[in-house]
């Protein structure tokens, strides 16, 4: 059935976690490659066949015959159909014809675009995974486990090395231009760098008003409040405050 490979490439992805990552199943990803290759030729030629028979429809029309013209007659005085009669019931099953290869094209189209989003999210959840994990590794590719390495496809394992040369590089650059006398540790916590300046968090115990950079903040136990990641990053940490969907 249409979109079932995707769907079994998207419950993989649900099933890595933090902690865990599946084998790279690359057989599962050709399958839905395949799918989605053969489905957008099957679109080209659909509209394609679609042209054709919307440029016939609109030919048959031109030549239909015009209103009091002679209508033939069988050998028994019966009323044969009118050709204006016939090119009719030929326009209306081209049409029928045309509506239905519409709603195959749409449906194929919009399986398409669901394979391309399973793909897509599942290599995006793995690429996740490696980038926490280099973080934990302090950007050390050449620590990660054995074990885990094997569960990787090639070109994870470039993206790994990569990505942590990258960071390296970038690192070394801003030492080199704002503190040359001293090293940036930015790796000591073991995770990725925030991506936002200001953050969602839940009160879990009260800790009364705090100052921060827009004003005086009451902080009581089960408000949310979205701040600036610096005021409250440490009562997040001993457990005051709850980030609210992290990214």
């Amino acid at each position: 059935m249409l979109g079932d490979e995707a769907f079994r490439l998207a419950k993989e992805a649900k099933d890595i976690t933090a902690d865990h990552i599946p084998a790279y199943n690359e057989e599962q990803v050709r399958l839905v490659t395949q799918e989605t290759r053969y489905l957008w030729t099957r679109i080209e030629e659909m509209i394609a066949s679609l042209n054709t028979a919307v440029a016939n429809q609109q030919r048959g029309g031109s030549s239909q015959t015009h209103p009091g013209s002679s209508q033939p007659h069988g050998p028994l005085g019966q009323q044969q159909p009118s050709q204006s009669q016939t090119a009719n019931t030929q326009q209306s099953a081209t049409q029928a014809e045309i509506e239905n290869a519409n709603a195959q094209t749409a449906l194929y189209f919009l399986t398409l675009n669901r394979n391309k989003r399973c793909l897509l999210a599942y290599h995006h959840r793995r690429a996740q995974f490696l980038r926490s994990l280099l973080w934990t590794l302090h950007l050390a590719s050449s620590m990660i486990p054995a074990g885990l390495s094997l569960r990787l496809s090639p070109e994870e394992q470039n993206y790994a090395r990569d990505y942590a040369r990258l960071n390296s590089n970038y690192r070394d650059a801003i030492e080199n231009q704002l503190c040359p006398s001293d090293s940036l540790n930015w790796t000591a916590d073991g995770e990725l760098p925030p991506r936002d300046l200001f953050i969602e968090v839940r009160v879990i115990k009260d800790c009364g008003e705090i100052v921060t950079e827009n004003g005086v903040v009451n902080l009581q136990a089960g408000t949310q409040h979205y701040l600036h990641r610096s005021d409250v990053e440490h009562l997040v940490t001993i457990g005051y405050l709850e980030h609210i969907n992290p990214s």
